[in-house]
């Protein structure tokens, strides 16, 4: 039996301009500290994150901190989510926050539908926003139940597939051994995807639970080779669920819309970063040794870059770079 209602797992690495922010919304809930426990996964950082929150770990008996070697994002939320003992978790990344008093509307209705997904809304903040404490939109509390496919086929943005806007029935995850894929960029596609694909009741809300920080400098200039070729097992995985779960003609085109979309951000990346682009060659060749058979047809304009990017990929990203 779970000892907590809710886990909030929150990774730590470099990150100590930040995590106090984090940390206080999480205590800014209205919950009493008997019903959650927070997890902070110490992933190997060398700053002093853990310094300035030292006297809110004292203060409060649940929480709890983890630590291990860097190895990234992924492997930072398995870790986290293999200790969780709450019968749901939210994934709270240490430079985003929380809504102030947000999380028990989430609650109550996790509970009452007993729902594997519990997905709600946010917004994106910059420095200044959040500093200024920029007043939050608020609205009248509108929830509805649906099932996990028509989840996944209507409501999916494939280009918002942020798995911290998200309660998870941590017994969802372990029943489907759902887990992040350790060291690759862009995690969080394949997994909300197949969460979608697989859970049975979920709930649908806008209501407005998370601040999405926009911090500053280009992301662009941040991404490596290694990081781009991330991309390909986040994607191989999405393909192979096409090829292994039984899906509708409808949710098959969702699923391709998905991998059409993370295609389209690789080629951004690359096409806008002159170091990725003289090294597009081998990852290409990565590409294609993950997914040999790789196609896209929803549409004219799939048809063609998929067409391109067959017969003459080096120059179709040349193409796109200028």
């Amino acid at each position: 039996m779970s000892n907590y209602k809710l886990t909030i797992i929150v990774p730590v690495y470099q990150v100590e301009n930040y995590i106090r922010a984090c940390v206080e919304s999480i205590f800014m809930q209205g919950l009493n500290d008997d019903d959650f426990e927070v997890i902070l996964v110490d992933d190997g950082t060398r700053d002093d994150s853990f310094g300035r929150i030292a006297d809110i770990i004292t203060k409060h008996q649940n929480v709890f901190i983890v630590e291990q070697e860097n190895q990234g994002l992924s492997a930072a939320r398995n870790t986290g989510l293999d200790k969780a003992t709450g019968e749901y978790v939210l994934f709270l990344d240490s430079d985003d926050l929380l809504v102030a008093n947000s999380l028990e509307p989430l609650l109550q209705d996790a509970f009452q539908h007993h729902s594997d997904l519990v997905v709600a809304n946010f917004i994106k903040q910059d420095d200044q926003s959040i500093s200024n404490g920029e007043k939050i939109p608020t609205a009248l509390y509108r929830s509805s139940t649906v099932a996990g496919i028509d989840l996944f086929v209507n409501h999916l943005n494939p280009r918002e597939c942020y798995v911290w806007r998200t309660l998870y029935r941590k017994s969802f995850l372990d029943e489907h051994n759902l887990r992040f894929i350790p060291g690759i960029y862009f995690e969080d596609v394949p997994f909300t995807t197949e969460c979608y694909l697989k859970a049975s009741c979920c709930v649908k809300t806008s209501h407005l639970f998370y601040i999405y920080r926009q911090r500053p400098g280009s992301i662009c200039s941040a991404i490596s080779k290694e990081k781009v070729m991330g991309f390909h097992q986040g994607m191989a995985r999405l393909w192979e669920l096409k090829d292994r779960m039984s899906l509708t003609e409808e949710q098959n085109h969702k699923l391709m819309e998905i991998l059409f979309a993370t295609f389209s951000i690789e080629v951004w990346y690359i096409t806008h970063n002159p170091e990725l682009m003289a090294e597009r060659k081998s990852i290409i060749n990565d590409l294609k040794q993950h997914i040999p058979h790789l196609r896209f047809t929803n549409g004219i304009k799939q048809r063609l870059v998929s067409l391109m990017f067959r017969l003459m990929p080096s120059a179709y990203l040349k193409i796109r770079s200028l």
